[in-house]
């Protein structure tokens, strides 16, 4: 069942950020709507003021980069309710796609707000069905699609092209009210949707519902499935498997998106059903005795590192470290085990969320963290990063400092305020208060940003939070939260969206990981 509550708690801030980001607060108090403000929801939304995305470089695998987007929560709220109180429209319409595995769902009690009932563990066993009596497989995905996505193709999608433009400003539709909030959010802009909130899934399978309705229309009994944006279609014959992937990129073109060349191919089959990487880790076997288990386990991540050398852009050090921990590596065997982390870590950075957990687990129970080796980790990638904009080890590699209780170095601390980045400047924050940080730290550019025009651009973060914190003193006499009806009602709500607390291991979103199963082929 559609819940505008958890699509706020658990599905406004990407589930890559660190656990201090919550929006459980917020989800409790705006979801007693008749108590909001009338500025929060207003009578007429198309004179609501717009705000700026505040965007997140992701690391990802092979050095390349995501950026996610994190909503102002007011536009956020109003996007959430537009699609709860229609869902039963948006769910009929969403079921009529017989191609999509990834239907989003209200799933209650996951980690998400909203999930596909199938992901990547199902994808194999549904290959083999699809696959099953044809000769050739098409695969391809589309370039850059939640980047590209045209916000007026929403309406199309939902009320078909002609009747959108005809009713271009008629807001009693459904596809118009979408399209209007998605473009208030990010200052208006008419390309592409943000990445991360679960709202972005429900909006894009929207359009490419559409664009499977007509594909199954113009080529009868197809075999296949999409995931997202990845189509695999299996044929007769290779001729067959041409002339579908020209049909799909005339129907794509109608929504103003194209296929990614780099990535679309015609097989011959049959081709592996999954991954072959997985396997080599899933079916290696520990040994019970002391020796042998640290000879196992040694040999077990050469071979992690010999699988992530061949296969650049997949998860394997996530996988191999989230494949183990429910191992007991106490004792005797935990000083390699924290070599063997502290290397995944230096190697690819995306890793620290979960050698963080490692770390504070194993320290929760009395094991000794090498500190001086951390924050030699810790300083490395400060200093490495920072001048290229990589927000996410960043911003990981702060927290990891906080919850580990590990200073930071004068050197990576001069490094910290050059980055233009929303959730760095409160881990910063944070750390400073713990004192992890020297007194010196420079403070003046984030200080500067504590206006009320700043609550609607891309530090709208970091502008309410470290005024909610009492970190930053706002720019000018009057507070600034409080000259904005909105934010000041969040405010006298005890409203946070970054939680001190949440070093704690029994906080709920050290558990909110992903699973072995979902960390294959996890495109991050």
């Amino acid at each position: 069942m559609a819940s505008i509550k958890r699509l706020l708690s658990h599905g406004f801030f990407p589930m890559e950020l660190p656990q201090p980001f919550v929006s459980s607060r917020f989800a409790q108090t705006v979801s007693r709507i008749n108590e909001l403000p009338k500025e929060f929801s207003p009578s007429k939304p198309w004179k609501f003021k717009a705000s700026e995305l505040a965007c997140y470089n992701l690391a990802r695998k092979q050095k390349l980069r995501r950026v996610l987007g994190i909503p102002n929560p007011v536009l956020f709220f109003n996007l959430a309710k537009e699609i709860v109180d229609n869902w039963l429209e948006i769910e009929k319409d969403l079921q009529e796609c017989t191609l999509s595995v990834t239907k989003p769902s209200f799933i209650p009690g996951a980690e998400r707000a909203i999930l596909s009932e199938t992901g990547p563990p199902d994808w194999p066993r549904l290959r083999a069905r699809y696959r099953a009596n044809r000769r050739h497989l098409l695969m391809t995905d589309i370039l850059q699609f939640y980047p590209s996505v045209y916000t007026h193709s929403l309406p199309w999608a939902i009320h078909s092209r002609s009747k959108a433009k005809k009713r271009q400003r008629d807001y009693n539709l459904l596809g118009n009210r979408l399209d209007f909030w998605v473009r208030q959010a990010q200052d208006r802009q008419t390309r592409g949707i943000p990445i991360g909130p679960d709202t972005s899934r429900v909006l894009a399978e929207l359009i490419l519902t559409a664009v499977d309705k007509e594909l199954t229309s113009l080529i009868t009994n197809l075999h296949g499935f999409r995931a997202i944006d990845n189509y695999e279609l299996s044929f007769r014959s290779r001729s067959e498997a041409e002339e579908a992937l020209a049909v799909l990129q005339t129907i794509l073109s109608k929504f103003e998106l194209q296929l990614n060349e780099a990535k679309t191919k015609i097989l011959e089959l049959p081709q592996a059903l999954d991954s072959s990487w997985p396997s080599f880790l899933r079916k290696f076997e520990f040994r019970m005795s002391m020796s042998g288990r640290i000879i196992d386990l040694t040999e077990y991540f050469s071979i992690a590192y010999q699988l992530a050398e061949s296969n650049p852009t997949e998860s394997v050090l996530r996988y191999a470290i989230a494949r183990i921990r429910e191992m007991d590596w106490s004792s005797n065997t935990w000083q390699i085990y924290q070599d063997l982390l502290l290397q995944c870590a230096t190697a690819e950075p995306g890793t620290i969320m979960h050698v963080l957990a490692e770390m504070k687990k194993y320290q929760n129970q009395g094991e000794k963290v090498d500190v001086d080796r951390f924050q030699e980790l810790v300083e490395g990638i400060i200093t490495t990063h920072v001048p290229l904009g990589h927000g996410s080890e960043v911003a990981w590699a702060i927290w990891l400092s906080i919850v580990l209780g590990i200073p930071i170095s004068s050197d990576a601390e001069k490094k910290l305020p050059t980055l233009d980045d929303p959730i760095v400047p409160l881990l910063t924050l944070h750390a400073q208060e713990r004192g992890l940080t020297s007194n010196n730290l420079d403070k003046s550019r984030w200080a500067s940003l504590m206006k009320t025009e700043e609550l609607y651009g891309p530090n709208w973060l970091l502008a309410y939070e470290a005024d909610a914190k009492n970190w930053l003193p706002s720019a000018s006499r009057r507070n600034h939260v409080d000259s904005d009806m909105c934010f000041a009602f969040l405010k006298k709500n005890g409203v946070q969206f970054y939680y001190k607390r949440a070093s704690s291991m029994q906080v709920t979103r050290w558990k909110r990981r992903l699973t072995t199963s979902q960390l294959i082929g996890y495109d991050i």
